[in-house]
């Protein structure tokens, strides 16, 4: 790979001023060597010069939780309870084959390059995200996901993901991490969960969990109660009530000890954050998908203020629509206490997110970090003229508004062009995998809450 020279009217560094005209290279290796006034930033002759002009530079962007493998579901489900939703999901999913999944993911991907998004901390049940971001240049974590509710399953599930796993090694690189997600505590037993923290802490692997996101969630954990746990006794796997919070109950399985990311957190309150700083634990924090479905808003001011490390993700485009962090940062903000400047809402789709997702060097533009960029065009009337690119960009750009993306110094996305992808031919089986997934949802709906082996 070549060097990759990059300038603008502003970088935006976010640990320091914006750099009006500048520039970033990135060397041969994909990690940057030079940030600063374009004319201070060499000019090696055999790099690779892109001139962006009216555009903000800025680190690319992180989504600490997505479904990718969910992209053609876009639209489908809308206006139902939550757990008819996941049940109406789930039905979906079972209709659609492998080709599906692996189109669904890839054009994913792409979505977000387009967005700017740079890094995921995906979230899937196909193993089809971890290798689109293999093959398409994306970094980030792949968080296999399993289910088992039935403790007499338990075995036999963790028998599945050992195989997955192993199927998912050619995936892992230096940008893509293979990691594990019991998905969440009404689809997963006790005696399960205390089996992925014990497998997870053997094999050196990151955990995630859905966790803390809904009132449905919270009358199962701590009462026993409600549709979750009905849909689970119908089935005859017996639920006793735990009697703590979501974040208290997954401490006592070991599962808390594993630095997990914790995803969504709508109904964890000062002291959940306090027992998950100690323990480590990250937030992936989604306040769209939240409001869509109903559960509210999660605090993002006790998260900070515990000094836990959270991210922004977009969840699935089941639920959120599109993938767009800026749209998210600002949802985040709006009603917070005392708010957030426009840096550190840049922040929370950078380097916040590649913290939450531990991910190193990434989210950040100094020597060293990976050459991971994201440019905002600043060519539309509301982004024009800005004398202050950090609010401009913060709270006036969206996703459409990206206009350069390169993941490790390599492009992947410039001004709607995916370079080396036929991309006529992406968007095609993406809407293949899209009618399918619309044929299956105008099937019938049936079956019990609990997607799983037992």
């Amino acid at each position: 790979m070549t060097a990759l020279r990059v300038s603008a009217r502003w970088v935006l560094p976010l640990d320091g001023d914006p750099i009006p005209h500048g520039a970033v290279l990135v060397g041969a290796g994909g990690r940057i060597e030079a940030v600063g006034p374009d004319a201070a930033v060499p000019r090696p002759a055999d790099a690779a010069t892109t001139e962006l002009g009216e555009a903000a530079l800025l680190p690319g962007l992180v989504n600490a939780h997505s479904h990718l493998e969910l992209t053609a579901l876009r639209g489908l489900v809308r206006d139902l309870a939550f757990p008819a939703w996941l049940l109406a999901v789930r039905g979906i999913k079972a209709a659609l084959d492998e080709d599906a999944f692996h189109a669904a993911a890839r054009w994913g991907v792409l979505e977000g390059f387009a967005a700017g998004i740079t890094s995921y901390g995906d979230t899937g049940s196909t193993g089809q995200a971890a290798a689109a971001l293999a093959d398409l240049g994306g970094r980030g974590v792949a968080f296999h996901e399993i289910y088992g509710p039935d403790p007499a399953a338990c075995a036999a599930v963790m028998d599945d993901l050992a195989r997955a796993l192993e199927r998912l090694d050619g995936c892992r690189s230096e940008r893509v991490t293979v990691a594990v997600s019991p998905h969440a505590p009404y689809t997963v037993s006790d005696a399960l969960v205390r089996a992925v923290a014990a497998f997870s802490a053997d094999r050196g692997l990151q955990v995630a969990m859905h966790v803390a996101e809904s009132r449905e969630e919270r009358g199962f954990v701590e009462r026993g109660e409600g549709a979750f746990a009905d849909g689970l006794r119908a089935r005859g796997i017996a639920v006793e009530p735990r009697g703590r919070s979501t974040v208290a109950w997954l401490e006592t399985t070991g599962l808390l000890a594993r630095a997990p990311l914790l995803i969504h957190c709508v109904t964890a309150g000062p002291a959940d954050f306090a027992l998950a700083r100690r323990h480590g634990a990250t937030v992936a924090h989604c306040p769209w998908s939240n409001a869509v479905l109903g559960h509210g808003r999660a605090d993002l001011r006790a998260m900070r203020e515990a000094g836990v490390a959270v991210g922004l993700g977009t969840d699935s485009v089941a639920t959120g629509g599109r993938l767009d962090l800026f749209a998210e940062a600002r949802l985040a903000v709006l009603g917070l206490d005392g708010g957030l400047p426009p840096r550190g809402m840049l922040r929370l789709m950078t380097v916040d997110g590649a913290a939450a997702l531990r991910l190193p060097r990434v989210g950040i533009l100094e020597p060293g970090a990976w050459g991971d960029l994201a440019a905002v065009g600043l060519a539309t009337p509301a982004l024009a003229d800005a004398t202050d690119p950090e609010t401009a960009v913060a709270w006036g750009a969206t996703a459409a508004d990206v206009v350069f993306t390169a993941v490790a110094g390599r492009v992947v996305f410039d001004h709607g062009r995916f370079p080396g992808i036929a991309l006529e031919t992406e968007r095609a089986a993406a809407g293949r995998a899209a009618a399918a997934a619309a044929v299956s949802r105008a099937a019938p709906p049936g079956g019990k809450f609990g997607p799983s082996r037992g």
